[in-house]
């Protein structure tokens, strides 16, 4: 079921705001900023998924308890450090290759694999050489750039490119990120100190199912694996 250009420009916003959270270390003004600007009250895109609902609910909770901003600044970037930068192991890593390699070995195949599927676009990510290609927040990013190329295509009339930017944004959705979000999310619930990373973990997850569903591949809740329905 595709998405017409009103639908993929409101999942690209929701896509690039989740690769903010799991990318980039909360400060003060980030969390003055949510909590003023209420940002998790809704979501542009997937919400109909429980994992979307639930995750702002937790997001939007824990902003609302917020009474000094520099105290939950600190107690948030704790945990994102050591879920997703780590002091040593990090105890959610946001990287492909960890789940997907055979020695769990950061820069594998699939670093590779999703580099040169940025150069096939044209992408360069700014912090591109700081962490792997296949880190999670440049991948969210990525899907967001594809999706606003779809949208280029279909104003455009372009039905060429248009297609083009689809059949990537879902081949690399579904070998890229799908085989390992479930695992991700696991271990962010299970070490996450904080609402707001529980709630980040909900909505990331939630995300990439909803945009799944778009491409007829359903998630079975008994092994926390994706397939294409049968149908």
């Amino acid at each position: 079921m595709g998405m017409n250009s009103e639908e993929l420009a409101s999942a690209s916003v929701a896509f690039d705001l989740a690769a903010r959270l799991v990318q980039c270390e909360p400060d003060q003004t980030w969390i003055i900023q949510c909590v003023q600007a209420d940002a998790f009250s809704e979501s542009p895109f997937g919400g109909d998924d429980p994992a979307v609902r639930g995750g702002l609910e937790l997001l939007s909770s824990w902003c609302s308890n917020v009474q000094d901003p520099c105290i939950a600044a600190n107690e948030a970037a704790r945990d994102w450090l050591r879920l997703f930068a780590g002091v040593g192991t990090p105890e959610a890593p946001i990287v492909e290759s960890v789940y997907t390699e055979p020695n769990s070995t950061m820069f594998g195949r699939s670093t590779i694999a999703v580099h040169r599927e940025y150069a096939r676009w044209g992408l360069e990510f700014e912090r591109s050489g700081k962490e792997p290609d296949d880190a999670l927040g440049l991948m969210l990013a990525f899907c967001a750039h594809l999706m606003r190329e779809q949208v280029r295509g279909i104003q455009e009339n372009d039905t060429a490119s248009a297609g083009a930017a689809a059949t990537a944004l879902e081949q690399f959705l579904a070998q890229h990120m799908l085989p390992w979000v479930s695992a991700w999310r696991f271990l962010v619930n299970e070490h996450a100190k904080t609402d707001y990373y529980r709630g980040v973990g909900d909505l990331v997850f939630g995300l990439e199912r909803a945009l799944a569903a778009h491409f007829g591949i359903a998630f079975n809740e008994s092994d926390g694996t994706f397939a294409y329905r049968a149908d």
